[in-house]
């Protein structure tokens, strides 16, 4: 009775991983990509002196969110004269992006065992300790979940338009009026001729000239 038990408990949990794994598989090329980053190794985080960072010469200018989704930072190096355009987990001369965010206009960017933040439109980047750095970047795991969440939004049909609240015979009374009042008002008129009984109602209030 025991092992049958047993069994009972764990098929749910083998149904969901087999389902989790199967949602995946319609991800698999955007997965493969890695436009989240890679999980980073632990390392240990030194922090320098601002005048002797790598951070000194850089400069954040951009910050903007890639058609997969994915935020990236522009780096201009005022030493070299090179600019980047980098994105998390896409090392370029040594320089990879830990994290960014446009809403707080702030980036990580790591260089060896260093990391700066930088922000926008703020100079130079500052070192920071590893512990700062912890307290500030989000998990392979938030940023693979949050990647997704915006793949399957775009992915979602687009609501249909609202149908009009008029139709038939009272939308075209409405419009009607509408075409009455902008020629009483001098406005330009709507592109819908007047129709007998509307005409003979505007020569009676003085409107239009008797034909």
């Amino acid at each position: 009775m025991k092992s049958h038990l047993a069994i009972l408990i764990l098929l749910p949990a083998v149904a969901l991983c087999v389902a989790d794994d199967d949602g995946f598989k319609r991800y698999q090329p955007i997965l493969d990509k890695q436009p989240f980053g890679q999980e980073p190794p632990e390392a240990d985080i030194v922090q320098v002196p601002a005048s002797q960072s790598f951070a000194r010469n850089l400069r954040l200018s951009m910050l903007f969110e890639g058609p997969d989704g994915t935020t990236r930072a522009g780096i201009v190096d005022a030493a070299s004269k090179k600019s980047y355009i980098l994105r998390i987990g896409e090392p370029q001369d040594g320089l990879e992006v830990v994290e960014a965010d446009v809403k707080t206009s702030e980036a990580m960017i790591r260089k060896d065992n260093e990391v700066a933040l930088f922000k926008l439109e703020a100079g130079s980047g500052e070192p920071i300790s590893k512990t700062e750095q912890s307290s500030r970047k989000s998990s392979y795991a938030d940023r693979r979940r949050a990647l997704l969440q915006k793949i399957e939004e775009r992915q979602q049909p687009p609501e249909p338009p609202p149908q009009p609240t008029l139709t038939g015979d009272a939308l075209q009374k409405h419009l009607e009026n509408v075409q009455m009042d902008a020629i009483r008002n001098g406005l330009p008129p709507l592109p819908m001729p007047l129709t007998p009984a509307m005409d003979a109602q505007l020569v009676k209030e003085g409107i239009l000239p008797p034909q």
